[in-house]
């Protein structure tokens, strides 16, 4: 197994799950390439465990691959090769797990399965519900890349709802862990480097650390054949059965289509706000857009704003997807220098806000001695507050991010406090923070008022990078 970067709490929950002294039945999903199979199998390490990877193949030729796993893990024995249905077999290595203590089975995209047997859930549940599983403390995972299919698992009208020991959503990994993919570059490059590609592990993996981040940006997207090149339009080919109208959906947002009705007027075949939910829904099912509200305006205003969540969505539809002609002709040097990297500071402006509410959001205790309860912005007609929120103390946080080529001064915390004065967020907190982050730094005018001012905040890029201390798994009361 390759180097195994970051996860540590991910890897925590699970092998705290897999040490209970009890039978487990996990439901583990998140998007494709986030890295779910290595993280099944690095916790499975010194452990006994059958791991199935299912293909999107008939049923019959999964059920005898999967038999042929277990065969291989556990010795070949005739009695398995004489069963010929999920239940038998479920049950066989339940018996066989009283012999070994504490054993895995793991059913990776375990919605292929389903797909091919759609009683496999209610099977699953015959085999769980009949206890079999306890004797032998045998740990099942259930694990899928199809988000909106493994949600539907833990649904109230399916047959396993309730009998999860333990659900959990992979997420793209932290900017903190994504810079261990490149530990020696300059932290600029590494933040550049996570708006681009996201904290996604199987494109992380792709760069080559010794080279520069225009070396790997064009070996990833640009060049003939750029493993990413068609990268966002796969993964909505594997997850949707109309690619064409989500990835028409996903281009008028990233084209500046902000609020459900600009995008339907941006989509053929769409007339009305009601045609354009499902596709909304599912979107954000898969964590390619966001639906955001304005934190001062009440939960059920029509004051939203959608905008691609995914970095490599962003990239991709700003600077890929409009020069694929070029790209193909072999162009894709002259695409960087004269269409990305001129741009890279323009596109990076709202990727670095973006970094830096997730910061917060993360790591706000380093800096207040207490987490946030919420991140978020605030805007109005005339004015938006980059970053707001509150700490779990009923303070409220305010900020301004800066990617420009200049230093943040005194005129922007100015500007930032006639901004909240036009708001009524927080407006009853009994203590405010003002916190910057700058890609420049800060005058020294303002680094002043920060050594005088407490609640005056400056974040520099190599705090948001620094390697991240490991966490331990969450315990119950």
């Amino acid at each position: 197994m390759t180097a195994f970067i970051g996860r540590h709490q991910d890897l925590a929950v699970l092998e705290s799950e897999f040490e209970a002294q009890r039978a487990s039945l996990v439901i583990l999903y998140g998007r494709r390439r986030v890295g779910k199979s290595t993280l099944i199998q690095k916790a499975s390490l010194d452990r006994p465990a059958i791991y199935f990877q299912a293909t999107l193949v008939d049923d019959s030729l999964n059920l005898a691959a999967f038999k042929g796993e277990i065969s291989r893990v556990l010795g070949s024995d005739p009695i398995i090769d004489g069963i010929s249905d999920w239940l038998g077999v479920l049950h066989y290595v339940a018996k066989k797990a009283e012999k070994t203590k504490g054993l895995i089975l793991a059913l990776d995209e375990f919605p292929y399965l389903v797909g091919g047997n759609s009683a496999l859930p209610s099977i699953m549940q015959k085999f769980w519900d009949s206890k079999v599983a306890e004797p032998g403390a045998l740990k099942i995972v259930l694990c899928g890349s199809l988000i909106a299919q493994m949600e539907e698992l833990l649904a109230e009208r399916n047959p396993l709802y309730g009998r999860k020991t333990l659900a959990r959503e992979i997420l793209p990994m932290s900017l903190r862990e994504a810079a261990e993919f490149a530990p020696q570059w300059d932290p600029v490059d590494q933040i550049s480097l996570f708006s681009i590609l996201g904290g996604v592990p199987y494109y992380l993996s792709m760069c080559d650390a010794s080279q520069s981040l225009a070396h790997n940006v064009q070996n990833l997207f640009l060049v003939p054949s750029a493993p990413l090149q068609e990268e966002p339009e796969f993964l909505l080919r594997a997850e949707v059965n109309e690619p064409r109208r989500y990835a028409s959906v996903a281009a008028a947002i990233a084209d500046g289509a902000t609020k459900a009705s600009e995008i339907v007027a941006r989509v053929p075949g769409l007339k009305e706000v009601a045609q354009l939910s499902p596709y909304l829904v599912r979107l954000q099912q898969m964590r390619v857009i966001a639906r955001e509200r304005s934190l001062d305006a009440d939960e059920h205003a029509r004051n939203h704003k959608y905008s691609l969540q995914d970095p490599l969505f962003r990239f991709w539809y700003r600077f890929v997807r409009p020069n694929l002609g070029a790209l193909g002709r072999g162009f894709g040097a002259e695409v960087w220098k004269r269409n990305i990297h001129p741009q890279m500071n323009n596109y990076m402006g709202p990727a670095f806000e973006t970094v830096a509410r997730d910061h917060l959001r993360d790591h706000a205790q380093e800096r207040f001695g207490v987490p946030a309860s919420e991140i978020g912005r605030v805007w109005g007609n005339d004015f938006e507050i980059d970053i707001a929120g509150r700490l779990l103390d009923g303070s409220a946080v305010f900020g301004e991010c800066k990617w420009e080529n200049a230093m943040i001064g005194e005129s922007i915390r100015k500007h930032l406090e006639e901004c909240i004065a036009k708001t009524r967020y927080a407006e009853e907190s009994q203590a405010r923070h003002l916190v910057f982050f700058a890609r420049k730094g800060f005058s020294d005018a303002l680094r002043k008022a920060s050594e005088i001012d407490s609640s005056v905040q400056l974040i520099d890029l190599e705090e948001l990078v620094q390697t991240p201390e490991p966490h331990p798994a969450p315990r119950g009361p």
